[in-house]
């Protein structure tokens, strides 16, 4: 009988632990959302606002692909460049390039912000900021 009740109490503990460990190490990722879908949950926008942000964001959008495309192709400059003054000047352009992709991108994020709550507006530049020094121009710059 006690090697029954032992059995069962090693039993219980291997499950408890067993649920512990798939439980918090284990978990499911929930669903990829949509960034409008994010942005409205994240930052409690009425109907209106997430509206006006999708059609600022849709504008915005082609901007972003004309800058991404122009940097990578001063980096596909850069990369074929045969002489260091050649290199030079493509670096050059490339870096201006930068400087107007993060100009305007600050200044679509503002305005994107500025439909926001006072209090959201501000989280959600300080969360978004940080990101568009990190950009690479691969693809065109998310709301999240």
């Amino acid at each position: 009988m006690a090697r029954v009740l032992r059995l069962l109490l090693v039993v219980a503990i291997a499950g408890g632990v067993s649920f512990f460990v798939t439980r918090h190490f284990f978990t499911v990722s929930p669903p990829d959302i949509s960034e409008m879908d994010w942005l409205a949950g994240e930052f409690d926008l009425d109907p209106q606002q997430r509206a006006k942000i999708a059609d600022l964001h849709a504008a915005y959008r082609p901007v972003c692909l004309e800058h991404c495309d122009a940097i990578v192709a001063a980096q596909d400059r850069i990369a074929a460049a045969q002489s260091t003054p050649e290199r030079q000047i493509a670096e050059a352009e490339m870096h201006q390039l930068e400087i107007i992709c993060h100009q305007s991108t600050r200044a679509h994020l503002e305005a994107v912000a500025a439909v926001m709550a006072p209090g959201q507006s501000q989280r959600y530049l300080e969360l978004i900021s940080p990101r568009l020094s990190d950009h690479r121009h691969v693809e065109p710059f998310g709301l999240k």
